[in-house]
Formats: C-alpha cells, sequence, structure tokens
C-alpha cells in the first residue's frame, strides 16, 4: 500500500499536478488514501529522500522548486551516465529491440497533430527502458531513471506550453537515427546520437528558461 502511495504522489508532482511550493497536508493525504497518518509519513519521507519535498517546520511537507542551476548540474551527470549505459547497449540492440522502437515511432508519429504531452513522455520512458534493457545493469538503470526524474518537471512544463511539436520531432528524430543503426548494423554511433539528442534537447530547455541561445555547450559542460 505504501509503495502505492507512493508512486501515485510521485507521479503527481512529476507531472504537475502538485506544483512547486505546494504543501501536502499529511491529514488530508491520509484520508484520500484512507489509511493513518503514519504510512504517509514514510512515504513523505521517501519523497524528501528523492529530493521532491522538502519538509518545514510547523507548516507541512513542501513539493520542491525548480531549480535550473540545480538542473543544469544533474544534466551534466547525466550525459556521462546515458553515454556510459548506450555504450554497454549498443552491442546488445536486437531485431526485437528494432520492432519497439518501430512501434514507439508510429505511436509518437500520432502526436504530432494530437497535443498528449504525459503520452510523449511515456514514449520517451519506453525508450529508455529498451536501453535499459539491452545494457542489461539494473544498478545504471536505476542510477539513470533516478537523474531523468530530477530533470523531468523543466521537460514537461515546456511540453505543456507552445513547444511541444519540437519536443515531438525532437524524439521522433531520435528514434529513426537509432532504428537506422540497428538495421545497418552500425551501432557506433548510437553514442554519439543519444549524447547529441540530450544535448540538443538540454539546449532547448535552457533558451527557453534562460533565453542563453547561442552560448557554446562547451562553455557549461
Amino acid at each position: 500500500m505504501k509503495n502505492t502511495i507512493y508512486k501515485t504522489i510521485r507521479e503527481r508532482i512529476l507531472y504537475l499536478e502538485y506544483k512547486p511550493g505546494q504543501i501536502l497536508n499529511e491529514k488530508v493525504l491520509a484520508e484520500e488514501f484512507k489509511v493513518s497518518r503514519s504510512p504517509i509519513k514514510e512515504v513523505l519521507s521517501r519523497l524528501e529522500w528523492d529530493q521532491f519535498i522538502r519538509v518545514i517546520p510547523r507548516t507541512g511537507s513542501m513539493v520542491t522548486e525548480i531549480e535550473f542551476s540545480r538542473i543544469m548540474n544533474v544534466y551534466q551527470v547525466r550525459f556521462e551516465i546515458e553515454s556510459f549505459e548506450t555504450n554497454l547497449a549498443k552491442e546488445k540492440l536486437s531485431s526485437a529491440h528494432g520492432n519497439q522502437l518501430k512501434t514507439l515511432y508510429k505511436d509518437c508519429e500520432s502526436l504530432l497533430d494530437n497535443k498528449d504531452p504525459k503520452a510523449l513522455t511515456q514514449i520517451d520512458i519506453a525508450l529508455r527502458n529498451i536501453l535499459h534493457d539491452a545494457a542489461g545493469n539494473p544498478v545504471l538503470a536505476d542510477l539513470s531513471d533516478g537523474l531523468y526524474s530530477q530533470t523531468f518537471r523543466v521537460w514537461f512544463s515546456v511540453l505543456a506550453q507552445s513547444e511541444y511539436r519540437d519536443e515531438v520531432l525532437a524524439v521522433l528524430t531520435e528514434l529513426k537515427k537509432i532504428m537506422e543503426c540497428i538495421i545497418s548494423g552500425d551501432k557506433n554511433e548510437l553514442v554519439t546520437i543519444r549524447r547529441n539528442q540530450l544535448l540538443n534537447h538540454f539546449e532547448r530547455l535552457r533558451s527557453k528558461f534562460l533565453g542563453t541561445i547561442g552560448a557554446s555547450t562547451g562553455q557549461f559542460f
């Protein structure tokens, strides 16, 4: 039960149903989930460890604000972790993985004229899971997903605005390039593809939040 409550509250935070800065009331949550306040306290403690909330004495648990300076640091680690994982995955990506990617590509194409930000994030997560499966290292997958979740709210806030179609096209481009590598048998470019897509993704977010278009990525990383 506690795990279900954790996943539900975590998803609400990630998808901005609980806004940054919002106070979460233990009593209200306990009544909603029909449990005592004890399991709610444990869930909130776990979310604090995940850095999704912070406890404010005599006030309650507040959903953490989105601090872009910290997000930049998280992305810096993501670049290295995901490059490493892709390097492990490239030799084990199979035709079965390719078929999964084709399905994702078709699903993603349907979103070009059908705005559904949450559906697009699910496609991106499915792509990550394919790479996790090919890499075959669950510890690395957990680490990668933890970092991904720390940057997720920034991306989702952009998806909810006018940049949605650009983000769909970016996911489509990455899926197509990965499929082409699998079909051709030349998988050595996968690490470069994955890293460049992530760098471009970060640049789009940075230009939105900080208005720093034109700055060289190398100056920051």
